[in-house]
Order: structure tokens, then sequence, then C-alpha cells
């Protein structure tokens, strides 16, 4: 790991530091938000009360992302009262010049993804273990105030993938056969959003543009790569528990995470 200059709560940062870090900070808080409520809008699928009741606790603990990091972007400058009001007051299509969400958690594009609960299932047990690694690597990041709200995080983020886990071997108990087929097949969907979760490559033809900067800082610390192999291992590894195989020659879809690397505008702050 490449050694870096870390700052705490209260120390002048650098301009070129505080700008690239409050771009990820705002995709990461705002994106939480917007996750929060796309997920409350998947209480429609639960079958059972037990199902609803645990999706909620998932509700509430991704909104308590979103506030954890906007407390520190508040302490900043940034106006996060503003970001709140533009993501309730549109929660279906927020304005990109006033929050910063990922294109996977707008509502045009997460509501292709899921038709049942077995889908919201899933989405837990594939896509989730990819938030496992990549913000797991907040932990040990330089802006010494998110690395410590980030080991809640990643707490939390791990009981979601365990969330996952329950749900998608409940539908297999109560599905069957029939269910365990239907499942296998909703599985590479879902994979291709959690290898692109990570971003781009950081070398090569499809090098991130972004992740040089964030990486020089000791803002992100682990390369796509390592994140890559991180994920594909604990996802191998889940599946597996619920007794699933892991498909083979799925492609990333960059595009679902693309707003964490596109543009580099320097978040407003308060006036």
């Amino acid at each position: 790991m490449a050694t870096f200059k870390t700052y705490d709560k209260g120390d002048a940062l650098p301009e070129d530091y505080k700008r690239a870090l409050l771009h990820l900070m705002a995709f990461q808080a705002d994106s939480e938000y917007a996750g929060a409520q796309r997920v409350a809008e998947n209480m429609r699928f639960a079958p059972r009360p037990e199902e609803a009741y645990r999706l909620s606790k998932k509700v509430m603990e991704e909104m308590g992302h979103a506030y954890y990091i906007w407390n520190l972007m508040q302490d900043l400058g940034v106006d996060v009262d503003a970001r709140l009001q533009e993501l309730v007051t549109h929660p279906d299509n927020p304005d990109p010049s006033k929050v910063k969400v990922i294109n996977g958690f707008r509502k045009e594009n997460w509501s292709t993804w899921f038709d049942d609960w077995y889908d919201v299932g899933l989405f837990s047990t594939v896509v989730t273990p990819a938030a496992v690694a990549f913000l797991g690597q907040y932990r040990e990041c330089s802006y010494k105030p998110w690395a410590r709200v980030s080991v809640r995080i990643h707490k939390e983020e791990q009981g979601h993938l365990a969330f996952g886990v329950w749900a998608t071997k409940r539908n297999l108990e109560f599905g069957g056969p029939e269910a365990r087929e239907i499942i296998q097949s909703k599985i590479p969907k879902f994979m291709r959003v959690g290898l692109g979760f990570y971003g781009r490559p950081s070398s090569g033809d499809k090098k991130s543009e972004m992740f040089d900067i964030y990486y020089k800082f000791g803002i992100k610390v682990s390369k796509p790569e390592e994140l890559q192999a991180e994920y594909l291992a604990l996802l191998e590894d889940r599946l597996k528990e619920c007794g699933l195989e892991m498909p083979t020659d799925v492609e990333a879809d960059y595009d679902m995470r693309m707003g964490y690397e596109a543009g580099d505008e320097p978040i407003k702050a308060a006036s």
C-alpha cells in the first residue's frame, strides 16, 4: 500500500485534496440515501412479515450511512440540507447538478432489475459483496473522520450481505427445485453490476481517469483489480453457502457505477 499524508477533523486540507475528497464523499452519501429510497420501493415484493421487517432494517441503515457522511461534509462547509431536500422532493429523478447519485440507484435503471422477491434477495447476495469490498477500503483512507465512520458502515454492509443470503435461502426453501432454477438464472444480471461496482481498471485502455488522483491522496487505498479479487472470492463463498453455482464469462457493467468516476467539479460549500 502506498504511503500518504493523513488528515483529521479540523485540519487544513489542500484545495485539490478537499475537492477530490468531497467529490467521492458526495457520491457515497447521496447514493446511499437514493439507494435506501430504491430499497424501500422493493417492499412491495415482500412475501412474509419477517422479510418485510428485515428489509426495513436495511433501509434504515442505508439512510444512516448517508447521514454519517453528510455530517462529515457539513463539517467541511457543504450545505447538506439542500442535498437531502433535492432527494426527498425529487426521489425519482434528482437533479445531477445538485446531488451525485450513481446510475444504478437512479429509478429508471434500478426498476429494470426487480420483478419479484427472488431479485430482492439476489441483489443483496450478489451485488452487496462488492459494496463490502469497495466501502471497506475507506476504513484505511487518509481522511480519518471518514475512516472512522467507515468501520460502522462496513460492518452494516456485511449485515446486508447476510440478509441477502438469508432471503435467498428462504426463497429456495419455500420455492423448491423450480425456485432454484429461477434464482440461478438471475445471478448473471446482478453479477454484472457487482463486477462494475468498484470502477474501471487502474491501467490500460479502459483506465479510470480519476483513480490515480484518489489513490495518490490515499482516499482510495485499493486498486480495482484487488477489489475484484476480493469481490469474487466473497461472492463464490456466499453462493456456495446458498447451494448455487458461480456463473462464468460475466462482463462488468461499468455504466451503473459511472457517476463515481465522472466529472470533477467542486462540491459547493454553504454560503
